[in-house]
């Protein structure tokens, strides 16, 4: 995704970006709380129902994941900081891509490993979507692996992606943690002036 270079005033990530990015941190949290929390079910009912919940999340992260690709096509973006070095820029703008890789991966090679099962996702128990594939057990041993692996990597690379945001707003103290803060939360500098009139410093 490129960066603006023309439009020095613009700070800040617009307003449908920004509640993508925080819809999406909610919905992944909401995923590995699901998963980890299967194993500690009291009953079997009540694990098919974790089990179900954690596919319909996964699915909802792949559709939000596309939209905020589409969404980004059409949206302006802030600069590059003017001091950001060049490796610092390649760092953030490729762990980028590969969030976004896994974000879609992720909930196709669940829904790949349910239907090997012989299973299909039931949307928030409002209907089951078509399987992908047919069942094939061994398959689905191997692809449960995979997903398991990348939902790690996953998880590691949203570490490292909220350890840069520490680390601009700690360290190098810039506003990188404000420009994609909610409207509500960004404080304001001075009477009238909001983060949008300030230096903005890229992940």
């Amino acid at each position: 995704m490129l960066r603006t270079d023309g439009d020095p005033e613009l700070r800040v990530f617009d307003p449908v970006i920004r509640f993508l990015h925080w819809l999406t941190l909610f919905l992944i949290a909401t995923i590995f709380v699901l998963a980890f929390s299967i194993d500690f079910a009291s009953s079997k009912e009540e694990a098919v129902t974790l089990i179900q919940l954690h596919r319909s999340f996964g699915v909802t992260v792949w559709v939000v994941t596309i939209g905020r690709l589409v969404w980004r096509q059409f949206s302006r973006l802030p600069n590059w900081p003017a001091d950001m070095p060049q490796a610092m820029r390649f760092a953030a703008h490729w762990s980028e891509y590969a969030l976004y890789a896994l974000l879609l991966t992720q909930p196709v090679l669940g829904l790949l490993q349910t239907n090997a099962r012989g299973e299909r996702v039931n949307l928030f128990f409002l209907g089951e979507l078509p399987a992908l594939i047919g069942q094939d057990r061994p398959l689905a041993r191997q692809l449960l692996e995979v997903h398991e692996t990348v939902g790690l990597v996953l998880l590691g690379l949203i570490a490292l992606h909220a350890a840069a945001a520490l680390y601009h707003q700690l360290w190098r103290r810039d506003d990188t943690l404000k420009a994609m803060l909610p409207q509500t939360m960004r404080r304001r500098d001075t009477p009238g002036r909001t983060l949008e009139n300030r230096s903005f410093r890229q992940l």
